[in-house]
């Protein structure tokens, strides 16, 4: 078992794990703070938010999310971020390998 602990609220990007398949970031975004459109390149990705609330849309589409709600991307899906409030944010970058779907 290994334990990472998210520490650093004030730098936008954090990363708190990787390997060849995986990268695991803390992303902390103040109120109003915005990440234009892009993609996560080849790999899959799951925005997890665990503090706040944030405005994610992809494909056209715009969803509120706050703690106990998720989205997974395709690769190359093109996505953009607004922090409605303070918030942090877990981001998962999956480039290989069967991704586990569900609950």
């Amino acid at each position: 078992m290994q334990l990472f602990t998210c520490e650093n609220r004030t730098t936008l990007k954090e990363r708190l794990y990787q390997d060849d398949c995986q990268t695991v970031m803390h992303l902390s975004l103040q109120k109003g703070q915005e990440i234009p459109e892009h993609h996560g390149g080849d790999a899959e990705v799951t925005v997890v938010p665990v503090r706040g609330s944030i405005i994610f849309t992809a494909s056209g589409q715009s969803e509120h999310l706050v703690p106990g709600k998720l989205v997974h991307l395709n690769a190359k899906e093109l996505h953009s971020v607004r922090a409605e409030e303070d918030s942090d944010v877990i981001l998962v970058k999956s480039a290989c390998g069967d991704i586990v779907r569900g609950c």
